[in-house]
């Protein structure tokens, strides 16, 4: 796992060497409007745009969390400045926005979230989760539940499981079932990797805090969430299992170990890459070893993709603005963007379940940024 400090501070590098202009460089005040993801609304409401505001007199940003969906339709209609989703947009979006450009600028995560007697902490699978939302696994006290949670572990209930999910389209929504659809052929056949999932089991409701409180209101209940509304309900988000076998929680630090397993070939202009694809397969081979031998020492590299693995979290995921390059703002969504990426703004987001983007992520970006 590599050391967040370490990793700030080549951000930093990357941002004083292409970001430029940050606080008071606009040339006259301006007002922004934008909308999307419930995932990045907190880092955007609670940190970036009071910080962006006090630092630049004068200037304003409103965001309204209507889910990823809401912010492509609204960034489409030229309701908005800016959108933000937490699901890439497909080639039908991106033709009627007018070409519209996506920057990844948030690293975050979406959990599974339970409601049951006494709150334990449960490990889940992808396939246990795929099956739970296919209604094959119907029971918490069904064997392949049973069988991922840790010896000793106080027994599962006899009590149904409820699926909640979301009726609206939602980043957290493709997020999940692109986890599914790798982990699950069949739910990849049945459902897919969508915004907007059908499924047939369980309730849905709008938006994350609709989902929250449906989870928090029936005993019983699985869901998913972004991880700061998982925290801002009380709920007990699931340890997910990895491609490594390993049981993890979406702390910041095993977001930033899933995101470094992307490759920077899979950084392409408005192509999002996500990080599901990357992390629920094991890239990593151990070194065969005869009887008798030690193993041979890991190479650099070889260790730092091991500890990648085990470290991450498989429902990490980038959240991107989207902005319209035909759009008569763009030097001051040029100041807006590059400020929410500069080291010190992304440092600021860990009381918001979000962890800082990788170095080449942030130097990708700001090229993204300056070709607006």
């Amino acid at each position: 796992m590599k050391l967040l400090a370490a990793k700030l501070a080549v951000i930093g590098g990357a941002a004083a060497l292409l970001v430029g202009a940050t606080a008071g460089t606009a040339a006259a005040s301006f007002s922004l409007k934008g909308a999307g993801s419930t995932l990045a609304a907190p880092v955007i409401q609670n940190v970036w745009i009071p910080n962006f505001q006090s630092a630049n007199s004068g200037d304003s940003v409103s965001y309204n969390a209507v889910g990823s969906g809401g912010g492509i339709t609204d960034i489409t209609g030229k309701l908005v400045d800016f959108g933000a989703s937490d699901a890439p947009l497909t080639s039908a979006q991106q033709s009627a926005c007018s070409a519209c450009v996506q920057i990844p600028w948030i690293l975050s995560a979406t959990g599974a979230v339970t409601n049951l007697p006494g709150s334990p902490t449960l490990n889940l699978s992808g396939k246990v989760l795929a099956e739970i939302y296919l209604g094959q696994i119907t029971n918490w006290d069904d064997p392949a539940i049973k069988a991922l949670q840790p010896k000793g572990s106080p027994a599962l209930p006899n009590l149904a499981i409820t699926p909640v999910w979301r009726t609206d389209g939602s980043g957290d929504s493709f997020v999940f079932t692109s986890f599914l659809s790798v982990s699950d052929p069949a739910f990849a056949s049945a459902i897919g990797a969508v915004q907007q999932p059908a499924f047939k089991v369980g309730t849905g409701a709008k938006g994350s805090s609709g989902v929250t409180a449906a989870i928090a209101g029936t005993s019983g209940a699985v869901g998913y969430i972004s991880t700061y509304y998982a925290y801002a309900g009380g709920l007990k988000s699931a340890q997910i299992e990895n491609a490594s076998g390993k049981f993890v929680h979406p702390y910041p630090a095993s977001l930033t170990d899933a995101a470094d397993l992307v490759p920077s070939s899979a950084l392409v202009a408005n192509q999002e890459p996500v990080i599901a694809n990357y992390v629920a397969k094991s890239k990593y081979t151990a070194p065969k070893v005869k009887k008798g031998h030690k193993a041979p020492k890991l190479s650099k590299k070889q260790a730092a993709l091991r500890a990648d693995e085990l470290g991450a979290y498989p429902m990490a995921t980038f959240s991107d603005v989207i902005v319209r390059p035909d759009s008569a703002d763009i030097p001051d969504l040029q100041t807006f963007i590059k400020f929410c990426l500069s080291a010190a703004e992304q440092s600021k987001g860990s009381a918001d379940a979000v962890a800082p983007l990788p170095a080449p992520v942030v130097a990708f970006d700001l090229k993204q940024v300056n070709a607006l």
